[in-house]
């Protein structure tokens, strides 16, 4: 077990060095040979660039590790509205949560360039990018070695580290668990991605706010009212917490199941007497 974990490990590692890699790569040839455009036209560009060219990365090394890469859950029937608004109940809760860490952990505000490209790659083709190579392709090649609740985890882990602020990275983690969540239990890429247009759409919004010099708190007020609405969203954080450790200690055993019935499958179709060459 520790074998396989570590394995898992040094695969996520070996993921966040490709991920960099690449990233670092397209940002250098952006910024060589692409010049005399607006910034944000610039950022989208040079995002899906890079996407495009993490997902081959990261298609190439579940290839070369397995020899073999695991198609991506899609099924239509995955699409669940009551499911994703929960989902969207769940994770402003959990913005709601972590905003004591605002004053500890506060995020630059001016990463992105202003426009409407940089509305459209935050909203539209991040969460479509990123579900599918974080919550799809680097959670299949983790899940080889390690239980379902470990490789919703560590994709999670990897997930927040890319986006390199503190209060992101934390923020992502959670939410990157939630988003794992959704995809494993509804068998579909689609709940994560739209949820993830909520989570990167709210995102904008307060940095949009941010610029007014307003934010979250400041628009739930203060005082006896603030105090409920955060008690509201520890309620809902711990109730979602619940369902989804629930969830995923019922998928490993559903997955030990899946294992022991493909050992006797393998067992009845072997010959008895080559057990004893």
């Amino acid at each position: 077990i520790m074998k396989r974990f570590f394995k898992s490990v040094g695969l996520s590692a070996m993921f966040l060095f490709l991920f960099a890699v690449s990233m670092f790569t397209i940002g250098a040839v952006f910024t060589i040979f692409v010049q005399n455009i607006p910034a944000d036209v610039n950022f989208m560009l040079m995002y899906f660039c890079s996407m495009i060219t993490v997902y081959g990365v990261v298609l190439l090394l579940e290839r070369v590790v397995f020899k073999r890469v695991l198609p991506v859950y899609n099924s239509k029937s995955g699409f669940d509205p009551i499911a994703i608004l929960l989902g969207v109940v769940l994770i402003f809760a959990i913005s709601i949560v972590l905003l004591p860490l605002d004053d500890v952990l506060s995020a630059d505000s001016r990463v992105f360039p202003n426009g409407v490209c940089t509305l459209i790659s935050v909203v539209i083709l991040a969460p479509i990018f990123e579900e599918v190579v974080f919550r799809a392709r680097l959670y299949n090649i983790l899940s080889r070695n390690t239980s379902p609740l470990m490789s919703a985890s560590l994709s999670a882990i990897v997930f927040g580290a890319v986006h390199m602020q503190p209060i992101v990275v934390v923020e992502a983690l959670l939410v990157g668990v939630v988003l794992s969540y959704f995809y494993l239990s509804k068998r579909s890429i689609i709940n994560p991605i739209i949820l993830h247009m909520f989570n990167n759409a709210l995102a904008y919004a307060l940095t949009v706010l941010s610029y007014r010099g307003e934010s979250l708190r400041t628009i739930l007020g203060g005082g006896d009212v603030l105090v409920a609405v955060y008690a509201a969203a520890v309620a809902v954080v711990v109730v979602g917490a619940v369902v989804i450790l629930r969830f995923f200690v019922k998928e490993k055993r559903r997955m030990r199941g899946v294992e022991c019935q493909d050992m006797e499958t393998i067992a009845d179709h072997l010959d008895p007497n080559q057990l004893f060459e």
